[in-house]
C-alpha cells in the first residue's frame, strides 16, 4: 500500500466525537512490539513527566511502558483509535524501522505534528522542520515535543496535510497510474 484512502478517513473522522480529556497529549499507535521501540516512547514520557503519553495499541511488550505518565488502551475498534488520535496534540513513532507508516500518514491528515524516528518509511514522508520533525534519540524528542507545546505549529501541520492530500491519497495515486497506463497504450 502506497498511501491512505483519504475519502474514507474523512468519513470515519467526520463522525468521530472529539473530547480532549488532556490539556496535552502525546501518542503513538500501533503494536507495542520490538520494532516500534516501546522502551524509548517510555523514555520520552519519563523525560515529560507533566505530559500526557498514550500507547493506542496492545502487544508483547506492554511491561515496557512503566511511566506514570503514560496510558495505554490495549486493542480497540478503528472508530475508537481515530477518537483517540482524533483528541491527541502530537503523534510519535519511535521505531526501529518502518515501511510506509499509515498511522503516520492518517496522524498528517487529522492535523497532528509528527515526530519520528530517522529511519527509511518516516524520513521518506517527514521533511525535518517542514511538515514534522525527525528525532535521532531521546534529546530530539524531548526538545521537539517541547516546542510543539510551546509554539504556534499551524505551518507544519498545513504542510503535512496537504502533502497527505496531493502525495499519498490513493485517488490521487490512482489517476497518476491510470495516466501512466494511457499514455503507455496511445504513445
Amino acid at each position: 500500500n502506497n498511501g491512505i484512502n483519504v475519502d474514507e478517513l474523512q468519513m470515519l473522522t467526520k463522525h468521530t466525537k472529539r473530547k480532549q480529556q488532556y490539556p496535552f497529549t502525546v501518542f503513538t499507535l500501533g503494536r507495542i512490539c520490538y520494532q516500534k521501540n516501546p522502551e524509548l516512547f517510555n523514555q520520552i514520557a519519563e523525560a515529560l513527566p507533566d505530559i500526557h503519553f498514550l500507547w493506542i495499541g496492545g502487544g508483547e511488550l506492554r511491561e515496557k511502558l512503566t511511566a506514570p505518565n503514560v496510558e495505554v488502551t490495549s486493542w480497540v475498534e478503528r472508530e475508537m483509535a481515530l477518537a483517540y488520535s482524533l483528541n491527541g496534540n502530537v503523534f510519535v513513532l519511535t521505531s526501529l524501522w518502518e515501511g510506509l507508516p499509515l498511522s503516520l500518514l492518517e496522524s498528517m491528515y487529522m492535523k497532528k505534528v509528527c515526530r519520528v524516528s530517522n529511519v527509511i518509511g518516516n524520513r521518506d514522508v517527514i521533511h525535518h522542520g517542514i511538515n514534522g520533525f525527525i528525532c535521532n534519540d531521546l534529546d530530539d524528542y524531548v526538545k521537539a515535543i517541547k516546542f510543539c507545546k510551546n509554539n504556534d505549529t499551524s505551518n507544519l501541520i498545513n504542510n503535512a496535510y496537504e502533502e497527505v492530500l496531493t502525495v499519498y491519497n490513493t485517488t490521487v495515486i490512482a489517476r497518476k497510474y491510470e495516466k501512466i497506463y494511457e499514455e503507455r497504450l496511445n504513445g
